[in-house]
């Protein structure tokens, strides 16, 4: 069966595309959406004087907008991805069976609801490429400067150029990305909140809470705790913050420190490098530090805020860890650039790309009848070897809305979301219900679907939400 669609008529799909998408409220992007706070492109002063060397001086850094997870990634959300990982060639170490779940004391039922630990460095890129596959985005970490070998297994040191940092997948923050998230956009700030050590919003070492030396559930501090100073919170609660995390991202001082991705070197901040735009750190041939290690940021439920040790809970500080090293206070929290793959991008042609035929792995085979060599992001009408004609639009893998016309001119219709995550469902926004596909070849569309009344929006939604 062919669908005939004169310029006339693709012109008015195309308005109807338009008036759709763009004037009608889109709910379905709430219902889905990861749960990741947009950080604007900006320059910001890293560092603090007069307090720990490494940290000095204070400078001038411009990072280009990001997207970084408002939770630290739990032990359920790094179970799931590594189980799909897993059976797709992927190999992480062994302590990252064997995360620690709380505390000896644990009053939480939930243990995937920690945060993830006992990961390496290693373990961590890994991690973020297999999530970014997962949701269908692209891969950032590879095993050539071609970038055409996915970072899956081994202990590999990565070298800068092996990453695309232009890709729309998932990646650990560069170490002045972290702090910028973590300041909240505030100057000469010690804590996320102001300049005294406040239990009621951080697990740290006797911060005066159930879960003492040990995690606490993500998001758990949240200024509603009780802390008293027969706790042993160290006085905290005697000092009030200035104010919340202000970019509303949790746990970023406390409960578990976080991998970045930068090389550690003493002296960076004195190199004129890093006051480059968007630095990753210093290259690892050239560091003045006598052994390699990375930085990780923010410190966890083990340290405390003793001076002594240089107040290791404070926003400047850079802890340093062997990329090899696993341990029950290092996780981590994903950023992804400001980035988007154009619409399937991973769509590969059959033969010659003039054929027009193409097979994308979680959709199947589908014929083109129009493809833009400019763009590079247009299909035109596709006829899919289940569906029918359709007319496809989005981003990559991961947000597409699909057109299903319901009369031989394709003019009538609705439209149905999906994702490589969510398929083979979609999302029909006028009912905000969501429906699985039955194929049957009847009528003019040879796709029927089942409508699940009985299903709650959050039995649908990403696990990332938390």
């Amino acid at each position: 069966m062919a669908l005939s669609v004169t310029n006339e008529r693709l012109n008015t799909v195309k308005l109807f595309i338009y008036c759709t998408l763009v004037l009608q409220p889109v709910s379905i992007l709430n219902a889905v959406a990861e749960n990741m706070v947009e950080v604007n492109a900006s320059s910001f002063y890293m560092g603090e004087n007069d307090i720990q060397d490494d940290e000095e001086p204070i400078h001038l850094v411009r990072v280009s907008s990001f997207h970084v997870d408002r939770y630290e990634v739990t032990v359920g959300d790094w179970e799931e991805v590594r189980d799909w990982a897993l059976l797709n060639d992927y190999e992480f170490s062994l302590e990252q069976y064997y995360p620690l779940r709380g505390s000896f004391n644990n009053i939480e039922t939930s243990t995937t609801a920690f945060p993830m630990n006992m990961i390496n460095w290693f373990d961590a890129l890994k991690w973020c490429n297999a999530r970014s596959e997962y949701f269908g985005r692209k891969p950032v970490y590879y095993l050539n400067a071609a970038k055409s070998e996915v970072y899956k297994s081994g202990e590999i040191e990565i070298d800068e150029s092996f990453v695309e940092w232009d890709a729309s997948g998932y990646r650990l923050p560069t170490e002045a990305e972290w702090e910028k998230a973590a300041r909240g956009g505030r100057i000469g700030m010690k804590y996320p909140w102001g300049s005294a050590i406040d239990g009621s919003k951080a697990n740290y070492k006797l911060s005066g809470d159930p879960f003492d030396d040990g995690t606490t559930p993500v998001g758990y501090y949240n200024g509603k705790q009780e802390i008293k100073y027969r706790l042993n919170s160290l006085g905290g609660e005697r000092q009030p913050p200035e104010d919340e995390f202000h970019f509303g991202l949790y746990d970023v001082v406390g409960n578990v420190s976080e991998w970045c991705w930068d090389w550690y070197d003493e002296d960076w901040y004195d190199d004129p490098r890093s006051l480059t735009e968007d630095t990753a750190g210093p290259n690892p041939q050239t560091v003045s530090t006598s052994t390699l290690k990375k930085v990780h940021r923010g410190g966890g439920f083990k340290n405390g805020p003793s001076s002594s040790q240089g107040e290791p809970l404070r926003l400047a500080f850079r802890h340093v860890q062997f990329p090899s090293v696993s341990m029950k206070s290092i996780g981590l929290r994903c950023v992804r650039s400001d980035e988007e793959d154009t619409l399937w991008s991973g769509a590969k042609p059959l033969g010659s790309e003039s054929s027009h035929w193409f097979h994308l792995n979680w959709l199947g085979y589908f014929y083109s009848s129009y493809i833009s060599q400019s763009k590079g992001a247009e299909f035109g009408w596709v006829y899919h070897s289940e569906f029918g004609w359709v007319y496809p639009m989005g981003k990559g893998s991961y947000d597409n809305w699909i057109f299903f016309p319901t009369n031989p001119t394709g003019t009538q219709g609705y439209w149905m979301w999906t994702t490589k995550y969510a398929y083979p469902y979609f999302y029909k926004n006028e009912e905000k219900k969501w429906h699985w596909y039955q194929y049957l070849k009847v009528s003019f569309n040879s796709i029927s679907f089942e409508r699940f009344l009985d299903k709650k929006k959050i039995e649908w939604d990403f696990p990332f939400n938390n």
